[in-house]
C-alpha cells in the first residue's frame, strides 16, 4: 500500500471508532505478532499492512447501532470507496475487521468464498493475529508496552510486559486464541510480567 493511505484510514478510523486509541493500539500489537510469527508465514509488508489497516478500521462498525458491530465494520469497509483500497485489499482488510470476534472465516460466507485459498488463508492467519491483539487490549487501557514470542514445534507462549496483568482478561484471550491456535497447530498461552 501507498503512504499516503495511512493518513485517510486513520482520518476514517478517528471519524468513525468511538475509540480510535484502542483501534491504534491494537494496530500495534497485530504488527508486533505479525512480525514475531515470522517464522510460521511466509508473508511480506503488503500482507502486514493488510492487517494494520482492519486493525485501525475493526471497530468503526460501532457507529451502526443496529447491526453488530464487526459485521457493520465489514459492510462500512466493503461499501465506502474513499479508503483507496484496491479491490482485493478490500475485501480481505474487511473480512479481517469482521472476523476479529464471534465466528471465523467459514467457506459459505460471503465475501470469503469469493476469494481464491491463498487469500481466504491471509484472511484467516490475519483475523488470529487481529482478535489475539483485540484481546490484549480489551480494557481499552493501552496496557501492554512490549510482546515477544517464543515459537516451539507444538506451542506458541507469547510473553508480554503489561503495567499491570490484572488489565488483561486472561478467558477472553483463550478464547480469541483458539483461531490462530488451529491455524498454525500448536497451542497458544500467555505469559504476563
Amino acid at each position: 500500500m501507498e503512504k499516503t493511505i495511512w493518513p485517510v484510514i486513520i482520518e476514517y478510523a478517528d471519524r468513525f471508532d468511538p475509540d480510535p486509541g484502542h483501534a491504534r493500539e491494537v494496530c500495534r500489537l497485530s504488527a508486533l505478532l505479525f512480525q514475531a510469527l515470522g517464522e510460521l508465514h511466509t508473508y511480506e509488508k503488503k500482507e502486514r499492512d493488510i492487517l494494520k489497516s482492519a486493525a485501525l478500521l475493526h471497530d468503526i462498525g460501532w457507529s451502526r447501532p443496529q447491526i453488530a458491530h464487526h459485521k457493520a465494520s465489514r459492510d462500512i469497509i466493503l461499501a465506502d470507496r474513499t479508503i483507496p483500497f484496491s479491490d482485493r485489499e478490500r475485501k480481505m482488510v474487511s473480512l479481517i475487521a469482521r472476523y476479529h470476534r464471534k465466528t471465523g472465516p467459514k467457506p459459505d460466507h460471503a465475501v470469503f468464498r469469493d476469494l481464491d485459498g491463498a487469500d481466504q488463508q491471509i484472511v484467516i492467519f490475519c483475523s488470529g493475529i487481529l482478535r489475539i491483539a483485540d484481546s490484549l487490549d480489551r480494557a481499552h487501557q493501552n496496557a501492554v508496552f512490549d510482546l515477544t514470542c517464543t515459537i516451539g514445534d507444538d506451542e506458541l507462549i507469547i510473553s508480554i510486559t503489561c503495567r499491570h496483568p490484572s488489565l488483561i482478561d486472561m478467558a477472553v484471550f483463550s478464547e480469541k486464541s483458539q483461531l490462530l491456535e488451529t491455524t498454525i497447530n500448536r497451542r497458544i498461552s500467555l505469559i504476563c510480567t
